[in-house]
């Protein structure tokens, strides 16, 4: 008997200004793709220029689609309606026309925040973070506490797999989305990995002879305010003290910059925005830290990325990053402008620390690799794909329509 290849697709929504989650889907892709025609057939549905243009590149076989908007009641209808939401799916949903005509068995999510529907194929979906029920007191988070609840609440009664990035994740999951009857997805802890870096190609940008490197999005969560008073304090005892920031424009950037302005800051901080690939593998290579007071996570991949290129780091000392980073770290407290300061200073000043920083960050790396992540991941779709009678599964007849 021959065997009948499954067909895998991932829906790839991120654009590289996305951040985190845009890498994330990435090293998701490139995975998948050494597996292409071995162990599944592999498509990519596109719903940018950017993957079209990728997918195209590495000569993915892909298809195009516009995300369709679903409101709270129309996820509700597909969380709770199980199979009446197929049967409309079958009839309505564009996402679910690409399912059928391409014989998916398996959709893979590819951003957190995205909806997808109850459909005829077996879903995993990432969840990177569940901070609007942790951290909501920042107001990007706040402003979408009830779209981020429904979506999350509503994706777990859907989805076969969800992945997370730490044992803390899982615990956090299980807390907000464990607590009711019915459906529950299997959770996969996926801890995220970074390549070696060892053929990266650096690009040269103009810094200072030593500098502070903080790249992140201007949101508020991210912290760039008490960064910006740690500077304050150093300033007199550090006057070559620098900070350089890279990161999208968002909802805090003009409260930084005023900041900056407003303790005379201005020869001390460098706001460079977005910048190539290359440039932030110079701008980690040459740095004498990544500091990152960031007040959310579980895990956060700048610290991996720093690790991997021999930048010492220094990290919050909340949620999963101590555990991240291990003995390779400093832990600062996010919300104390004097523990953010203190462990700067100590890294500036200590050559020899920092040598070791470096030394244990390659250390820690090596205990996770993107090997690991790769041979995980493919355990975790291949398990999916191979496994029987997992549930209620559909299927499609052109001739006698759904079968249950």
């Amino acid at each position: 008997m021959i065997a009948i290849m499954k067909n895998v697709a991932v829906l790839l929504t991120s654009i590289p200004q996305s951040g985190g989650e845009h890498s994330y889907l990435v090293k998701i892709m490139e995975t998948l793709m050494e597996c292409n025609q071995r162990h599944f057939n592999l498509l990519a549905i596109c719903c940018n220029d950017y993957w079209r243009a990728w997918c195209r590149h590495q000569r993915v076989k892909r298809v195009t689609y516009m995300l369709e908007q679903y409101s709270y009641h129309k996820m509700k209808f597909n969380a709770y309606f199980k199979m009446t939401s197929v049967l409309y799916n079958i009839c309505f949903s564009k996402l679910e026309k690409i399912i059928l005509d391409n014989n998916i068995d398996l959709l893979i999510g590819g951003q957190q925040s995205i909806f997808i529907p109850k459909l005829t194929c077996k879903i995993i979906q990432p969840v990177h973070d569940l901070m609007h029920r942790y951290e909501a007191q920042y107001e990007e988070i706040r402003s979408t506490y009830e779209w981020r609840e429904n979506y999350f609440s509503c994706e777990a009664r859907i989805s076969d797999v969800v992945l997370v990035d730490s044992q803390m994740g899982k615990k956090q999951y299980r807390e907000c989305y464990y607590k009711r009857r019915g459906h529950f997805p299997q959770i996969k802890i996926l801890p995220f990995a970074v390549s070696d870096y060892k053929d990266a190609i650096e690009e040269y940008i103009e810094t200072p002879i030593k500098y502070i490197f903080y790249p992140a999005q201007f949101w508020e969560h991210k912290n760039h305010e008490k960064l910006i008073l740690a500077l304050n304090l150093l300033k007199e005892r550090l006057n070559d003290i620098h900070l350089i920031l890279v990161g999208a424009e968002r909802n805090s950037k003009k409260k930084v910059e005023r900041l900056i302005r407003d303790n005379g800051l201005e020869k001390y901080v460098t706001i460079r925005g977005f910048v190539s690939e290359g440039q932030i593998i110079y701008l980690y290579r040459h740095a004498v830290a990544l500091v990152m007071p960031t007040c959310i996570g579980p895990t956060n991949i700048p610290p991996l990325e720093a690790m991997a290129l021999g930048c010492p780091v220094i990290v919050s000392d909340k949620y999963a990053m101590p555990k991240q980073v291990g003995e390779a770290g400093l832990l600062c407290n996010p919300n104390s402008v004097e523990s953010i300061a203190s462990c700067i200073e100590k890294v500036w000043k200590d050559e020899n620390l920092r040598k070791s920083m470096i030394k244990k960050g390659y250390e820690q790396i090596q205990k996770w690799t993107e090997n690991d992540f790769k041979r995980r991941f493919i355990e975790i779709v291949l398990d999916e794909l191979n496994k029987q009678n997992h549930g209620p599964r559909y299927r499609i007849s052109r001739r006698r329509g759904v079968v249950f």
